[in-house]
């Protein structure tokens, strides 16, 4: 039985000379020595096979694929990401490259896909198995398998044909190159580890846009103390990018009672950049909350964007809890209890000291109650 899994690696940020010219021969990407100093280290560091190479060496397979060089002969060749911004039916032309740092050949499938924003709000790309549906779509690479020498390099150009009814603003995925291996598990049973690294490809439509992060779904939980202005709350919220643009944002958090008193703001954790549709939740603890028996909670998100998006609008969200000051509370029923415990015990105490009045005659001498005949 096999089975698929695989490993989404972080892209790679590689600096290289400015690449070749694209022409009929570039199907075959020419295999070169990579840069002896790249800038950062390779996307991913795969863990040796069994087994030795024919040197005797352990087995290295250690590879990582970036941006190809600048579009712009005039700027330099160190790009972190593919990114691009054009009109609707345009076509780019571009190219990526693929180091073997390893001792081994080795070979790749070279591919296209979506992106999206995971649980958590982290860029995450589709499952292998799984086909995009939208940038993905639009970039084709010249070379969809590629085998690479150890200690060389490969040059894969690419084509990026924006759809002529694209829509607006960003559009998220990566291209990445992909080696599949075999290995025995414990069970032993062949499992194919899809092993997979690459380079992010950002891709902005040019037409309005719309950037917008929305708060919802604020929850705000007490944490009591014997000081009512010294408590603190728990607090869990939701991000939402709603609109059409990628977008990070800053966060403050403020806390107040009735009609203002105590009120106090926080700066929070900054959000992070969320794509298009993309949302995240987020927790955070405050300290030195007022316990004022009604607290009001406001979560204002600035947004940021990347290039030129616009005026933006803060985004708000509030949730009103119930905070009662226990301490105080605790404090004063202990002195109502004071207070009742000795008023019990007074009205005891004089209970016991009235006496019962004796009957007795004018002289003084007690009498027997008469008794009346009939």
């Amino acid at each position: 039985m096999t089975t698929n899994r695989r490993l989404v690696l972080p892209a790679a940020t590689i600096a290289v000379a400015a690449f070749l010219a694209f022409g009929a021969n570039a199907l075959l990407a020419a295999a070169t020595t990579p840069p002896t100093n790249p800038p950062t280290t390779p996307a991913t560091t795969s863990a040796a096979a069994s087994g030795t190479s024919p040197a005797g060496n352990e087995f290295v397979e250690s590879w990582a694929l970036g941006p190809a060089g600048s579009l712009n002969p005039d700027e330099p060749g160190n790009r972190a990401q593919l990114s691009y911004a054009a009109d609707p039916g345009a076509v780019i032309n571009d190219a990526v490259n693929v180091y073997n740092y390893g001792n081994v050949q080795l070979t790749f499938s070279i591919y296209a896909t979506d992106a999206f924003d995971d649980a958590k709000g982290q860029f995450a790309l589709l499952a292998g198995d799984k086909a995009p549906t939208d940038a993905g779509t639009w970039a084709t690479v010249a070379q969809q398998s590629v085998s690479v020498p150890p200690g060389k390099q490969a040059t894969i150009p690419i084509t990026i044909k924006i759809p002529a009814d694209a829509t607006p603003g960003d559009h998220a995925g990566a291209v990445l190159a992909s080696n599949v291996s075999a290995s025995t598990n414990s069970a032993g049973a062949v499992v194919n580890f899809d092993r997979r690294t690459g380079t992010r490809m950002y891709i902005r439509v040019n037409g309005p846009l719309t950037p917008e992060l929305a708060v919802s779904n604020v929850v705000a939980s007490f944490n009591h103390s014997m000081n009512p202005l010294g408590g603190s709350a728990h607090l869990t919220y939701r991000v939402q990018n709603r609109g059409n643009v990628r977008l990070s944002g800053t966060a403050t958090v403020t806390v107040k009672g009735p009609f203002g008193i105590g009120e106090k703001t926080v700066k929070l954790a900054d959000v992070s950049e969320l794509l298009p549709g993309g949302s995240i939740d987020v927790a955070a603890d405050v300290a030195d909350v007022p316990e004022l028996f009604v607290g009001s909670t406001t979560v204002r998100v600035k947004p940021v964007g990347s290039g030129d998006i616009g005026s933006t609008k803060e985004s708000t969200g509030k949730t009103n809890s119930f905070a009662p000051p226990l301490g105080v509370l605790l404090v004063v029923l202990a002195l109502l209890c004071g207070i009742l415990i000795r008023r019990a015990y007074r009205r005891h105490r004089t209970g016991a000291q009235v006496a019962t009045p004796d009957v007795r005659d004018e002289g003084g001498s007690e009498r027997e109650p008469e008794l009346q005949s009939t």
